[in-house]
C-alpha cells in the first residue's frame, strides 16, 4: 500500500549474515542493471528509497531502467507522471486508485510490458501518480504480476529475486515458514496471535510504517499499551490522495507468527479505507510495514502457494523502527504466552 511517512525513514538492510545456502546472489547495491539467472527467474540489485522502501530497476516497454518501488500492498502497478512523459504514453482514460483512506482517481496509460530480469510482466491499463508518495521515484511494482511467482527480498545482502513459484530454488538454513490464505488472487494473508489471541497479518512492503484496524485494538484490549504523544509523535502519512495525519497508535509486546516473534510492534489505528475494501474491517487485522520487516535478513512471499517465509536472527524480530530512530518503551511485556 503507497504510502509513508514523511519524516525520514531508516534504511532498510542490516548488518546480519544469512545462511550461504539461501543467499540471495544480487548486484552490489550501488548498481541499477538487472542481471538474468534463468528464463523462469530473475534477480539483481536492488536499492531503498529515502523512505526506507525497496527499489528495484525496471524496464517499462523495453525501456530503461526506472526505479521503482516494491509495493506488496498494491494490487496493481502505476507509473509516475515525469515516466508517463518522457515515454510518451498518453492517457487514455480515468481510474479509481485507493488509498489507505479513501478512493481516488487518477489518469490511466497503456503499458505493453513491464520487466525485471528474465520476467516479464504482462501490461495493461495502469494509473499515472504524481503526489509525493512516490518520493521521486518512477513507479510502483504491484502485485498484479505476481501470480505463481515467489517475490524474496533479501535485506542482509541488498537484492531482490523473482521467480516462477514450481521452479524457484528451495529456501535453507533458517527460514521460517507460515502458510497463508490468498484473496482476491494476489493478497496474502496469514496468521498471527498476541497471548493467544488470533490475529489476520499482512506483508505490505510499500508501507514504512505499521497499520492496524480498530477490531484489533479492540480484541486485544489490555494486551496492549496505548503509544502516548510524549512516547510517540505523529505521523504525516502520503497517499496517492491527500495527505493524512497518523496520530493514534499502540505497541503490541509480543506477536507471534508461525515460529517466529515479533517484540515491540508499533501500530497506527484507524478505519482504515483500504481494511473495508479487502473485506477486513471487523477482523482483528495488523498490516506490517518496513518498520518491522526491514529487523529480518529477507522475506519471502509465495503467491504461488499462498505462503510467507522468514529468515530472521534468533527467530525474533526486536522492535518497530520509528521517526528519530527510538525503540518504543516495553517494559510491560510479558513471556507467559
Amino acid at each position: 500500500m503507497s504510502w509513508q511517512w514523511a519524516a525520514l525513514a531508516c534504511a532498510t538492510a542490516l548488518a546480519l549474515t544469512p545462511a550461504a545456502d539461501a543467499r540471495c546472489q544480487g548486484s552490489p547495491l550501488t548498481l541499477v542493471e538487472t542481471e538474468t539467472i534463468a528464463s523462469d527467474g530473475a534477480e539483481g540489485a536492488t536499492q531503498s528509497d529515502r523512505m526506507g522502501r525497496i527499489v528495484a530497476p525496471i524496464l517499462v516497454n523495453g525501456q530503461g531502467p526506472f526505479r521503482f518501488i516494491i509495493d506488496t500492498g498494491a494490487n496493481r502497478s502505476a507509473v509516475s507522471r515525469p515516466l508517463a512523459q518522457r515515454l510518451g504514453l498518453a492517457p487514455i482514460g480515468v481510474g479509481a486508485v485507493h488509498t489507505v483512506h479513501e478512493v481516488t482517481n487518477a489518469p490511466l496509460v497503456a503499458v505493453d510490458s513491464l520487466a525485471y530480469g528474465g520476467i516479464v510482466f504482462s501490461g495493461g491499463q495502469m494509473p499515472v501518480l504524481e503526489s509525493p508518495v512516490l518520493a521521486g521515484e518512477d513507479g510502483l511494482l504491484g502485485v498484479d504480476g505476481m501470480r505463481d511467482r515467489r517475490l524474496m527480498l533479501d535485506f542482509a545482502n541488498r537484492c531482490i529475486e523473482i521467480a516462477e513459484s514450481d521452479n524457484a530454488r528451495r529456501l535453507r538454513g533458517g527460514w521460517t515458514s507460515v502458510r497463508g490464505e490468498l484473496r482476491f488472487g494476489h493478497l496474502v494473508m496469514i496468521e498471527g496471535s498476541v497471548r493467544r489471541r488470533r490475529i489476520n497479518v499482512l506483508i505490505d512492503t510499500g508501507s514504512s510504517a505499521s497499520l492496524a484496524n480498530t477490531a484489533l485494538r479492540t480484541e486485544l484490549a489490555g494486551l496492549t499499551v496505548e503509544a502516548t504523544q510524549t512516547r510517540l509523535q505523529a505521523v504525516r502519512a502520503l497517499t496517492a490522495g491527500a495527505p493524512i495525519l497518523l496520530d493514534t497508535a499502540i505497541i503490541l509486546p509480543r506477536i507471534t507468527i508461525g515460529g517466529i516473534e515479533a517484540r515491540a510492534i508499533v501500530a497506527f489505528i484507524g478505519d482504515f479505507h483500504i481494511f473495508e475494501l479487502w473485506g477486513l474491517a471487523d477482523e482483528p487485522t495488523l498490516l506490517i510495514g518496513m518498520d518491522v520487516l526491514s529487523r529480518a535478513d529477507a522475506i519471502a512471499i509465495d503467491y504461488g502457494r499462498g505462503s510467507v517465509h522468514f529468515r530472521v536472527e534468533q527467530q525474533v524480530f526486536t522492535g518497530s523502527r520509528i521517526p528519530g530512530g527510538a525503540t518504543p518503551n516495553t517494559t510491560v511485556a510479558r513471556d507467559d504466552d
